[in-house]
């Protein structure tokens, strides 16, 4: 029996988990394919982003197929891991102004008990915005969920921050 898999790729990394959400405004779940997959990385790594996407691009290229239902599916399934951490230094309070809310909430894991350790999620006007902290700076962030109109906050946050925004799956790379 063959293996087909749903998307092209996920990360290797998974958030440590701890028992106390870090806020307690509202909570989001995410599957374990969830993380990291339309992410903030700091520029430094674009090369490094680009080899990455190079494998994924082989695996949409090479190893997918439509299933009856119209669905892409893959046969084999890229890990990434040649990134790292986003390395990422991002002041909350600034994060949290530039998309206009004080409210933040907490991230929990499909198939986990817990919530992820110093994990964070904002609700804007066009998705959900979360990543994890430390000591009051955003050291990496993502978007699950965005809509269309998320286009605008990305480009805000690629071009105040000096980011690259990418999204995995899709095998887009958004710069400054």
């Amino acid at each position: 029996m063959d293996t087909w898999f749903t998307l092209p790729t996920v990360s290797n990394e998974r958030p440590p988990m701890t028992n106390l959400p870090a806020y307690p405004d509202f909570t989001v779940t995410f599957s374990g394919n969830d993380w990291r997959q339309a992410e903030f990385i700091n520029i430094c790594k674009l090369c490094t982003v680009g080899e990455e996407m190079d494998e994924i691009k082989d695996v949409r290229i090479n190893h997918s197929r439509e299933s009856a239902e119209g669905l892409r599916l893959y046969d084999r399934l890229h890990v990434r891991h040649q990134v790292g951490a986003p390395d990422l230094f991002i002041p909350l309070f600034e994060l949290k102004a530039l998309l206009r809310t004080d409210i933040l909430g907490s991230i929990a894991m499909e198939n986990h008990t817990g919530f992820v350790k110093n994990g964070f999620a904002i609700h804007s006007a066009t998705g959900c915005f979360y990543g994890m902290e430390e000591n009051g700076v955003v050291k990496s962030l993502g978007l699950h969920q965005g809509t269309a109109g998320s286009e605008r906050e990305v480009a805000k946050l690629v071009k105040t921050f000096s980011l690259i925004f990418v999204h995995w799956c899709q095998c887009n790379i958004q710069t400054p």
